[in-house]
């Protein structure tokens, strides 16, 4: 199940199908598909994913009264598609791109999802296309949540994960000094079946912290005369109740954020490897995609 958007230019536009094709080959970023007539875009960071397709012309006398009988517009045969049943998140990072492509070829689109004119190429206002999906994407969700077996997140949550992903590149190559910044986890609990985010800390090294639910700390030490490897769940709260005099507030556009330094992180060896670990990732759950749950339910 999907929603769909449908390209259009007022007949006094010169804008090409080439021209359509130009700017996106251009701007979009994210693009993995080998197709030349179809752009995939997929963050790699967020797995926020939507489709453009640039369509063959319509040959059939019946698609060609639907799609091109219009007196003042002319279809571009390009399509935009975007799935239901995903966190409210996507539209967050979808539509501004899509908004802006609109704006700056000055389309037109067609959207037989729309309440008010589901039958006419149209602008639409800022916003509108975005809040609309998410409207949608909720209805949608809730009545198939049991049926297809849904997995649940609060929007906040995850829209905290969503725009640290989206940054944390960013965040990492504005670094001079060697600082890890992690990526966020999703893992369904096996007891309560409930997610829970998590990011790894390898070795006590100096590292940007988020907020999380769960830290995967990652201990390597000595023991006699033997190397030991240890890796499992501790909580957040339990990381700074034991460690938080070694950790600093980060001013950041993403909130909550705290740092390790280096001179902070030399000191802290006997105690980082005296963290009790709750589980291992194993024992506690499983991995969920960015993409595999929803924000609403019954």
């Amino acid at each position: 199940m999907s929603y769909d958007l449908y390209f259009y230019k007022t007949k006094h536009n010169t804008l090409t199908e080439q021209a359509v094709s130009d700017y996106l080959n251009k701007t979009l970023p994210f693009n993995i598909s080998d197709y030349s007539r179809q752009w995939n875009y997929e963050n790699p960071e967020t797995d926020v994913y939507f489709l453009i397709d640039w369509n063959d012309p319509n040959t059939d006398k019946e698609d060609i009264e639907i799609w091109d009988s219009f007196d003042e517009f002319e279809y571009l045969n390009f399509s935009f598609s975007i799935n239901f049943f995903r966190p409210r998140y996507f539209a967050l990072e979808i539509f501004p791109i899509i908004e802006k492509l609109i704006d700056e070829l000055d389309l037109y689109i067609l959207n037989s999802q729309d309440e008010d004119d589901a039958e006419n190429p149209r602008k639409f206002e800022k916003g509108y296309l975005q809040d609309q999906w998410i409207r949608h994407n909720d209805q949608v969700s809730v009545s198939n949540f049991v049926e297809l077996n849904f997995k649940f997140m609060p929007p906040e949550k995850s829209n905290a994960m969503w725009w640290f992903q989206l940054h944390r590149t960013e965040l990492q190559d504005s670094f001079v000094e060697d600082i890890f910044v992690p990526g966020f986890f999703v893992i369904n609990n096996k007891e309560d079946n409930k997610l829970y985010t998590a990011c790894v800390w390898p070795q006590h090294i100096p590292i940007i912290l988020p907020v999380v639910d769960y830290v995967i700390i990652q201990k390597e030490y000595k023991s006699l005369f033997k190397t030991v490897k240890e890796s499992g769940l501790v909580s957040y709260d339990a990381i700074l109740k034991e460690l938080r005099d070694y950790f600093e507030d980060f001013d950041h556009a993403i909130p909550n954020l705290k740092v390790l330094k280096q001179y902070n992180a030399d000191k802290i060896k006997q105690k980082f490897n005296s963290l009790k670990i709750d589980k291992t990732v194993e024992e506690f759950g499983s991995g969920v995609g960015k993409d595999g749950f929803v924000n609403v339910h019954p």
